[in-house]
């Protein structure tokens, strides 16, 4: 069933639960107020009566206009007609109960029904000097008033069975009105389904209601799968790339080593086959690391110690580039909340990056301290540093200031990429500055809190 149709019967199902409600409330108060006014009629006659008795002293002084439309008697204790209204020929009593009831001086109001239609009766005590002297009994036939009252029945009944379609279209319409946007909306997400062009955009209404919010977090769902498929063809493109050059030198030697070659040779030739597969091997990890750092909720949060990482990472720098100088200036123990494997890595890049372009006997400089509510972690070298223009994209995937030095190298291309993707993971950010021939410094940004203006107000 559709949502027009689901939302149509619903729209006829409230408003005829509401006419129903509606109406049965006006019918009640209706009727409670046709019987009231009835009783009214017969209190006002029997006082009537009560009055023009007690003035004569003669119980069989009914005023002819007590009767009204209906009739007016007047009973002794002993069930004696004493008088009546003109026009009556009746002395039975309607209601022998009531009319007892009414001798102990208590006024009785009863319906009593009759071949001809129901007919609403008061028994009127009269009392004189305290004591009961006579029964009044006044009474109304409710024809007329049951007619009006069916008539008002009939009437709702007929009313709510035209309700019922009549909400049926009116529901019909208002939600064909209502869907209308959303018909556009899903007529516009068709198209550009089909046509793949992801870089378009649905029209937003004016209106800032659900359909326009809706267009929006569609189209903000556009942007993001635009970046996304974007990032993926130029992943594509550049791994392609990348992977074709040392697929080439291992096919080359793999060639070589076909044939009888001295030993030098061979063995020369299973080498750089060999560095060719290391550095395709560091190439997969890198791309894997960053796939997994793009997925949302990769990132483990604990408490983590970040003058320990710097520590240990300072001990492996020792072990294998003894030729470099390696100092640490972490005076704080300084704690984040974040995924310590990460940031290790994030670490040990810069580290590794500072290595790879600082000359042996060059100094590399590991810093930590807190300012305010934000850890701050320094990778300073006295390498070649890095030319001004090349700084706006060295933290691109696969961007590399000289491209054969750091193949050469045995860099990917991607370890910065990954020390950026690892520290906006943790809401931080990195910053670098260089000079040619002096040296570089990355400084990165971690909030110690969840807070992300805690960031910007410290680092400015």
């Amino acid at each position: 069933m559709s949502i027009r149709m689901r939302l149509a019967i619903s729209h006829s199902i409230l408003a005829v639960s509401v006419f129903l409600l509606v109406g049965s409330l006006i019918y009640i108060y209706f009727e409670q107020s046709v019987r009231a006014e009835v009783d009214e009629s017969l209190n006002a006659r029997a006082t009537e009566v009560g009055d023009a008795i007690r003035e004569t002293g003669d119980f069989s002084a009914v005023p002819p206009s007590a009767g009204g439309t209906g009739r007016a008697r007047v009973f002794s204790l002993d069930r004696q007609l004493l008088g009546e209204s003109p026009s009556v020929r009746d002395s039975q009593i309607y209601s022998p109960a009531n009319f007892d009831s009414a001798r102990t001086g208590t006024r009785r109001e009863t319906t009593v029904p009759f071949a001809g239609g129901n007919r609403r009766t008061i028994y009127y005590p009269i009392e004189v000097d305290s004591e009961v002297q006579a029964i009044i009994e006044v009474s109304e036939s409710l024809v007329p008033t049951e007619r009006a009252l069916n008539q008002a029945r009939i009437s709702f009944l007929v009313a709510g069975t035209l309700a019922l379609p009549a909400g049926l279209l009116a529901g019909w319409w208002m939600a064909r009105q209502a869907l209308i946007p959303v018909n556009r909306l899903t007529a516009a997400v068709g198209t550009l389904a089909a046509s793949g062009e992801f870089d378009q955009r649905v029209a937003q209404p004016g209106a800032d209601d659900e359909i326009g919010r809706l267009a929006r977090t569609f189209n903000d769902i556009l942007e993001r799968l635009t970046v996304v498929l974007d990032r993926q063809q130029t992943l594509v493109a550049d791994t392609s790339h990348e992977l074709r050059n040392p697929l080439m030198v291992v096919r080359g030697n793999l060639d070589l080593l076909v044939h009888d070659l001295p030993a030098d040779q061979r063995q020369e030739a299973v080498t750089e086959a060999r560095e060719e597969v290391d550095r395709m091997a560091r190439l997969v990890g890198d791309l894997l690391f960053l796939a997994d750092a793009d997925t949302a909720g990769s990132i483990q949060r604990a408490h983590v110690e970040l003058d320990d990482i710097l520590a240990e990472i300072m001990h492996d720098v020792q072990m294998v580039s003894p030729g470099h100088i390696v100092q640490l200036e972490a005076n704080d123990e300084v704690s984040v909340l974040g995924d310590a494997e990460r940031l290790r890595q994030l670490v040990w890049n810069l580290v590794e990056n500072a290595m790879r372009y600082t000359p042996a006997g060059g100094t590399i400089i590991l810093s930590l301290r807190r300012r305010a509510r934000v850890a701050e972690i320094g990778v300073t070298d006295t390498g070649i540093g890095i030319p001004e223009e090349h700084l706006p994209h060295i933290f691109d995937r696969f961007y590399r200031v000289d491209r054969g030095r750091s193949r050469a190298l045995g860099g990917t291309g991607l370890g910065l990429s990954i020390v950026r993707q690892v520290a906006e993971a943790h809401g931080g950010q990195v910053r670098v500055r260089s000079t040619v021939g002096v040296g570089t410094t990355f400084t990165v940004f971690l909030p110690m809190t969840e807070a992300p203006e805690t960031l910007a107000d410290a680092i400015g």
